[in-house]
């Protein structure tokens, strides 16, 4: 079984199920668009886009050996993606394909399963509310002996991001 998922820090595989390849990962998901139609004049004005919220839909199956284990791990997994007061939580998503990459998702839709004696299938409708996936923060730091001094910042983000600069005094003078 090939591991494709992590539910917080498990995996499907930890789960006991597997992930099909018709999985629904959508490279950008749809936009809010802000438009308005004026009378008399041909188009529209346009003010812009947002994104909505990123939809996923992991297409799985558990293959186990009779329908008592199924159940169990199915009971299994419908424990994990909720709350001790049973509302759907947010838990990190990750891929295998962007390994330092999470999504915070939460569970949103229905979780009928397929049965078939010990097998079952089933789509598993996860929403990230917002959009982005979010890594490791890298800080690169610089320490500036002389003046004047001039150096370049620059992002390997998706998102524009405004540095933080922070200035210390070391010395008697104060800045």
């Amino acid at each position: 079984m090939a591991v494709m998922v992590w539910l917080d820090d498990k995996s499907n595989e930890d789960f006991g199920f597997i992930v099909q390849r018709t999985t629904s990962r959508p490279a950008l998901p749809p936009t809010v668009d802000r438009v308005l139609d004026i009378p008399g004049r041909h188009g529209a004005w346009d003010f812009g886009a947002d994104l909505r919220p990123r939809q996923f839909v992991l297409e799985c199956a558990f293959l186990t050996r009779d329908a008592l284990e199924l159940q169990k791990k199915l009971s299994e997994l419908a424990r994990f993606l909720v709350d001790t007061y049973g509302r759907p939580r947010n838990i990190r998503l990750r891929f295998r394909e962007r390994p330092n990459q999470t999504f915070t998702v939460r569970f949103a839709g229905p979780f009928d399963v397929d049965r078939i004696f010990g097998t079952g299938v089933f789509s598993l409708p996860l929403v990230a509310y917002d959009p982005f996936a979010y890594g490791p923060e890298q800080v690169f730091e610089t320490t500036i002996t002389t003046s004047p001094y001039m150096i370049s910042v620059r992002s390997n983000g998706d998102v524009r991001t405004p540095p933080v600069i922070t200035l210390t005094n070391e010395g008697t003078t104060t800045i």
